[in-house]
């Protein structure tokens, strides 16, 4: 799978409140069908990133592609 990164890079994420989760650092593609896999956040500082759904390595929550609601002025997940 790729890297990549852009226009996105430092993307606010929010949860379907509205409310803060963290930045986007990264965007994961398969490299074989073209396909977007996952978004690496940074998650905020004031938060526990033991308690959400998704794994956490490296300091970066990876939320699969699938969360993802909408892209806006902010990256608007489903939940």
């Amino acid at each position: 799978m790729a890297s990549v990164s852009g226009e996105f890079l430092n993307m606010p994420i929010v949860d379907l409140n509205g409310d803060l989760l963290g930045h986007l650092k990264d965007m994961v593609i398969d490299s074989r069908s073209g396909q977007l896999v996952e978004f690496l956040v940074k998650v905020s500082a004031d938060l526990d990133a033991s308690k959400l759904p998704w794994p956490t390595n490296d300091g970066l929550c990876h939320i699969p592609a699938e969360e993802i609601g909408k892209i806006s002025g902010r990256i608007h997940l489903k939940r």
